[in-house]
């Protein structure tokens, strides 16, 4: 097996350089054979779950998997980041091991690679062989050394705009030298743009692993003399003046620009003289830097996966001028709509030159020339599309210099004024209308640990540019901030906006109506009950309140004034109240004590002795009800009132196994249920209630328990049957004599 290598590449901010090229690949230092991951359509990642000490609510979690989220949904190109949620793998922090690939923060430099005074804010190492192929990958935050936020924290660096970043290291890119991109190697605690991947990036990722066949063009860079210029950045800019794809020239100043699309270019090829230079590539590139921005003097065309030459560039001798300094806040952000008032830093940027933008559409007016710096302000109409513009400086003499990319148009922030409803229950289900402004198509809802995607199963829907709906997930119980975010990666922010509350939820109450002298057993359906939850009838607290579960209570009321329906409330821990309606009538409720014989065929049947206390003649009884609402199940074939403590009862037909009996009082709504109390058994699997009948004329030997059939259990029934009713309807006749001294 080839012996496999190691590679570090750093996030560089203000402070510090790292390793940068244009969208090409990371390369072996040695074999210069490009860095790929073998099976790119799985990448797996894990999300370390102790996160970041600046974040005390986890939302680091949801900021890394929108970065997740912005690579995996480049077009073009098979690559897709698979997030490993396992609660053990998250649990990891054995990031060197090769079966894990973790993204970490380290808060106490246990990797090393943070030493006190480092500039570094995070560093992707990555291991690979000589092929080129990576074995191992992971992205470790220099917590240690600095602040990090998922919540705009001034003077703190956005987890989601460096995780972006690193991710694209992982996947197996370099650097670039266009400032807007989010492989560029300067980061700011004011920038958050590199969130999502610019036209430079989109192109890297899918040249790198190609989901289709795009159109190519190739050309050569040189000196007047003929000598090829090394590591020059060809970019290719559209008809609108947009920044659209970039390459480095090879050592025989050869470039191929892959994954296009069909269109029509201008050429031109820069140095990498700054903020981008030699000492920023990766695999010991060589740079040739003494040439000035020359464009190809004709436009490219290409179609649909074919393939074009621009032919060859002479470049223009170097010059003096030179735009943009890593500790500028690149890219510059100019607001779609709006007038920007901006300033870049660089060298001979005196009185009497210009600064323009490629887009005619962007205007450009300097305020101000300061020699090391450029004072200026950007109008941006609205209406255009979001993008990269470049910036040009000439001076009076002709030399130029080109910042690729310098200009972010972006929208403005979209605004969230109001969230309905704003309290919900933890379990999620709830339908929520988000109003603001700026919505835009494929924005990003961020709530809590979870992210809704416009247009996505399970995301959320742009409805206008003033309202999002969407069904809101599992949250975790507490207050959340509620965040859009733009495909830009701008976004609006409603602190405080959302509750997920341990919010119950009551399905039904059974029964709902007991007697005023207290006692009634209530069972209680819903969801997100909790296990403190405090019962109350017409305000008064249920003291004797069992939990089951969190879709379950069971209640034995309290006594109460008949009349109603009152109040039942239900209140969660934090005040959260569900509520639905209890009655109380004078009468006490009917309890049923014995069911005998309390087994029976499935076929029906069966007679019964019901023994308990408060029956009526208008008693009902249902078996098979369900238990916790008592609804369904079917009425007893014969209910027979011997008095207020018996019932004869002939069962109906049911399926095998237990079934609940109910009694209900229709008069009043008072009701009892026995869970189990009576037990279906089908033919052939055992007696018939404990009744045995020897068939008249049979013989011991001939006909051994042969009463304990259907037929012999019908005729004892209908003979038992008839014989109470006898019995009551002499009992009513009795009471009706006259009394007699």
């Amino acid at each position: 097996m080839a012996r496999r290598s190691a590679l570090l590449l750093a996030a560089a901010l203000v402070v510090v350089c790292g390793y940068v090229a244009a969208h090409v690949r990371l390369i072996h230092p040695s074999t210069k054979n490009p860095l790929y991951w073998q099976s790119a359509g799985a990448v797996g990642v894990v999300i370390q779950s102790d996160g970041s000490e600046d974040i005390a609510d986890g939302s680091h979690t949801t900021a890394l998997r929108q970065a997740i989220q912005s690579w995996n949904q480049v077009p073009g190109s098979v690559a897709r980041l698979v997030e490993n949620t396992n609660p053990a793998q998250q649990a990891r922090t054995d990031w060197q091991a090769d079966d894990i690939h973790l993204l970490i923060f380290d808060e106490d430099n246990s990797s090393g690679y943070f030493p006190f005074g480092s500039g570094i804010v995070a560093i992707t190492p990555l291991w690979f062989y000589s092929s080129g192929r990576i074995s191992d990958a992971d992205i470790l935050f220099n917590g240690l050394g600095f602040q990090f936020t998922t919540s705009a924290q001034p003077g703190r660096f956005d987890v989601q705009d460096v995780g972006t970043h690193e991710l694209g290291h992982l996947l197996g890119l370099d650097h670039t030298g266009w400032s807007g991109a989010t492989m560029f190697p300067y980061v700011d605690t004011t920038v958050i743009l590199h969130r999502s991947p610019s036209a430079d990036d989109i192109l890297g990722l899918r040249s790198a692993y190609p989901a289709a066949s795009f159109a190519t063009i190739s050309g050569r860079v040189e000196r007047a003399d003929g000598s090829a210029i090394r590591g020059a950045q060809v970019v290719a800019m559209d008809q609108a003046g947009r920044a659209r794809a970039g390459i480095l020239t090879n050592t025989s100043g050869n470039f191929v620009l892959t994954g296009l699309e069909a269109d029509t270019y201008t050429l031109y090829a820069v140095a990498l003289d700054g903020p981008v230079t030699a000492g920023n590539l990766t695999g010991g590139q060589t740079v040739d830097i003494d040439f000035q921005p020359t464009w190809y003097p004709d436009t490219v065309t290409v179609a649909a996966g074919g393939s074009a030459a621009a032919g060859t560039l002479v470049a223009l001798p170097d010059a003096t001028i030179n735009l943009g300094r890593p500790t500028d806040r690149l890219p510059l952000r100019a607001t779609i709509g709006q007038e920007t008032l901006t300033s870049l830093r660089g060298t001979s940027l005196a009185a009497g030159s210009t600064l323009t933008a490629s887009d005619p559409e962007v205007t450009v007016a300097v305020q101000n020339w300061l020699g090391s710096a450029v004072i200026f302000r950007v109008t941006v109409p609205a209406g255009v599309e979001p993008g990269h513009v470049d910036l040009m400086v000439e001076n009076s003499s002709g030399e130029r210099s080109v910042l690729t990319a310098a200009l972010e148009l972006a929208p403005p922030n979209p605004t969230v004024g109001s969230v309905t409803p704003d309290v919900a229950g933890a379990g999620g289900g709830t339908q929520l209308t988000i109003v603001g402004t700026g919505f835009r198509p494929g924005a990003r809802v961020v709530l809590g640990p979870r992210i809704y995607t416009d247009g996505e199963p399970g995301g959320c829907t742009v409805v206008d540019a003033n309202h999002i709906q969407l069904t809101v997930g599992a949250t975790t119980p507490g207050v959340h901030d509620l965040v859009v975010v733009d495909t830009t990666g701008v976004e609006g922010r409603l602190a405080a906006a959302y509750t997920a509350a341990d919010l119950p939820s009551l399905g039904s109450v059974f029964p709902s109506v007991g007697s005023a002298s207290g006692g009634t057993q209530v069972r209680i359906a819903g969801s997100d009950l909790a296990p403190t939850a405090i019962v109350r009838i017409d305000g008064v607290v249920q003291t004797e309140t069992t939990w089951e579960s969190s879709e379950s209570m069971l209640v034995v009321t309290a006594p109460g004034s008949a009349g109603g329906p009152y109040l039942l409330e239900v209140e969660n821990p934090g005040g959260y109240v569900a509520s639905t309606q209890f009655a109380y009538v004078a009468n006490a409720d009917p309890e049923l004590f014995a069911v005998e014989p309390s087994v029976g065929p499935a076929t029906g049947g069966s007679v019964l002795t019901l023994m308990g206390s408060g029956f009526a003649p208008t008693t009902e009884v249902v078996f098979g009800a369900d238990p916790v609402t008592g609804l369904g199940g079917t009425p007893a074939t014969s209910v027979v009132y011997v008095d207020s403590s018996t019932l004869a009862v002939v069962s109906p037909p049911g399926a095998s196994g237990p079934a609940a009996i109910l009694l209900r009082e229709p008069s009043t709504g008072q009701a009892v249920i026995e869970p189990a109390g009576f037990v279906y058994k089908s033919k052939g699997s055992g007696g018939g209630g404990g009744c045995h009948i020897r068939a008249t004329g049979a013989d011991s030997a001939g006909d051994s328990g042969g009463g304990s059939g259907s037929d012999g259990a019908l005729w004892i029934g209908a003979l038992l049957v008839l014989s109470l009713g006898i019995a009551a309807r002499a009992r009513r006749q009795l009471a009706a004599r006259p009394a007699t001294a």
